[in-house]
């Protein structure tokens, strides 16, 4: 569809324009005048070559354009006269190939948003329309998109192309000069014609959510000058872009789109070198060094629904950090103050007292039935996306280990958080050949307990628990008998007759070690059987 400016600008070089129309009406088509046509649409436009056609039109409503290469009297009831220039013929002929143009370059965006195709993408099918530099950034003012074959030479957008982000210094001038109000604030194109910080006039248009901005998208003026003719076709662009902030940043997202796209980028490994993300980590309110911890939680189909999971958690985990990447609520934890906390913190694990963040979430899993994976601790937001493989890693294992908890051979006091830690022989096995898994299971030990096992099915004793008890806990005789409710002196009793009847030593700590790590390989495989 052409606005009533985009058709005045397209014919300027076709004779002298005198516009009459002060509004600004949409058409789909164009039609040569003749007295035996009949009305098609209100949105089709009627090319006259005589007054009299003109007076004809016009009494019967039609929307015309006025063409004479003669005449120098503009028709008052024409939208648009065009005098003293090409003839009438030629006049429709141009006007139909910007018809083609325009339907053309629609369709062409219409197929980048509707086929999988980004910002980029419909930036690089605009270019020659827009004609102008645009950029589009996120809200954490990283670079999404920008017009690769239209220079710009204004110092802040250079810098951001090089980048691929604004860095500290422009978003200080940024706040200086107040700019993230109205782009959060008001509707519309925001016109800057001060120079201020661009060395061109700049049409900004920003794309809102329920506590700020989303997407905006920046056009400097250093080509075309600005004009209504140009506003049109950017609000063509614009509103196609729209598209792709409605789905990308939508208004329930509880944390701020600036946080969400980082942490986005940071996990997935885009997020730049150190210095950008010590940027974009400052603009977030997160530090680049501290105590981080990483929460994975993906539920299963047909559970609550994401966002309002996001939500929950997001509620229950603050100040730390929350963002739905891949479908699964990831919790980016920085809360620890104590250098004394524990590797695996727990609920009375905090060292300054506090429930910690581990306890919390657990509770909510147990209450959802969820299984939610934790990363091991790191100290730098560089390590992030490690620490985020890890946690999907947990989170995966730890699924696994609910639904076949009832078959492991070794009872635990379960736990909703899996630690990545705590699992890395499970992850080992679980990314190892089928007979690569066969051999590390047949180790001496590995038979030994296939053994102890295989003999306890028989005889219905419990020799293979009681062996990894007496191993975990240090050969401690009390806290085995503890554990396990039976009188120290029973203890010392059991391991002798199970060395006997096996031909082991438990004194050799060699061998303990191989034993425990029998232990979790069986685990492993058996978990690993889960579907």
């Amino acid at each position: 569809m052409l606005t009533l400016n985009i058709i005045e600008h397209e014919l300027r070089p076709y004779g002298r324009i005198v516009r009459a129309c002060t509004d600004n009406p949409l058409f789909t088509d164009f039609r040569l005048y003749v007295e035996s046509s009949h009305p098609i649409n209100d949105d089709v436009l009627y090319l006259c070559g005589t007054r009299e056609e003109v007076d004809k039109a016009a009494a019967l409503n039609r929307k015309v354009i006025y063409v004479n290469a003669i005449d120098s009297t503009p028709h008052e009831d024409a939208l648009i006269s065009v005098l003293q220039g090409e003839s009438l013929l030629i006049v429709f002929n141009a006007l139909l190939d910007v018809v083609f143009r325009i339907a053309n370059w629609e369709r062409a965006m219409d197929d980048v948003r509707f086929g999988g195709g980004g910002l980029q993408e419909l930036l690089d099918v605009s270019s020659a329309m827009l004609r102008n530099n645009v950029v589009i950034v996120d809200p954490s003012l990283k670079l999404l998109a920008y017009t690769k074959d239209v220079p710009c030479d204004d110092p802040i957008t250079t810098e951001l192309i090089n980048h691929g982000y604004h860095t500290e210094e422009n978003i200080s001038k940024f706040k200086l000069h107040k700019r993230f109000k109205p782009w959060a604030e008001e509707d519309g194109f925001i016109v800057n014609d001060s120079y201020e910080i661009c060395k061109y006039i700049t049409v900004v248009r920003s794309f809102k959510t329920k506590s700020s901005f989303s997407i905006i998208v920046i056009m400097m003026c250093n080509v075309a000058a600005l004009d209504d003719y140009l506003l049109d076709i950017y609000a063509k662009f614009t509103d196609r872009v729209g598209f792709f902030a409605a789905r990308d940043y939508p208004d329930d997202k509880p944390s701020g789109n600036a946080v969400d796209t980082f942490l986005k980028d940071l996990f997935l490994g885009t997020a730049g070198n150190e210095q950008a993300i010590r940027e974009r980590g400052h603009i977030a309110g997160i530090p680049y060094e501290a105590r981080f911890c990483l929460f994975y939680i993906c539920e299963p189909e047909g559970g609550v629904p994401k966002t309002r999971l996001l939500s929950d958690v997001s509620r229950l985990v603050a100040p730390a950090k929350t963002a739905l990447v891949d479908d699964a609520v990831v919790v980016l934890c920085f809360n620890c103050r104590s250098d004394r906390c524990a590797l695996h913190c727990a609920s009375n694990s905090c060292p300054l007292g506090h429930t910690s963040l581990s306890a919390r979430i657990n509770e909510m899993m147990e209450r959802l039935d969820l299984t939610c994976g934790r990363s091991s601790k790191f100290t730098s937001l560089s390590m992030a996306p490690t620490a985020f493989e890890q946690a999907r890693a947990a989170c995966r294992i730890g699924w696994k280990k609910t639904l076949r908890q009832g078959d492991l051979a070794i009872p635990h006091n379960w736990s909703r958080v899996v630690s990545f830690d705590s699992c890395i022989v499970d992850h080992l096995v679980e990314s190892a050949t089928q007979k690569g898994t066969e051999l590390v299971g047949l180790t001496y030990a590995g038979y030994v307990l296939e053994s102890i096992h295989g003999q306890d099915s028989i005889a219905k004793t419990d020799n293979y628990v009681f062996l990894y008890e007496y191993l975990m806990n240090e050969r401690r005789a009390g806290v085995v008998a503890e554990k396990l409710h039976m009188h120290r002196n029973n203890v010392k009793y059991r391991i002798d007759r199970i060395e006997d009847q096996f031909g082991i030593d438990t004194n050799d700590p060699a061998l303990r070690f191989d034993f425990l790590l029998a232990y979790r390989i069986r685990e492993a495989q058996a978990v690993q059987s889960a579907q």
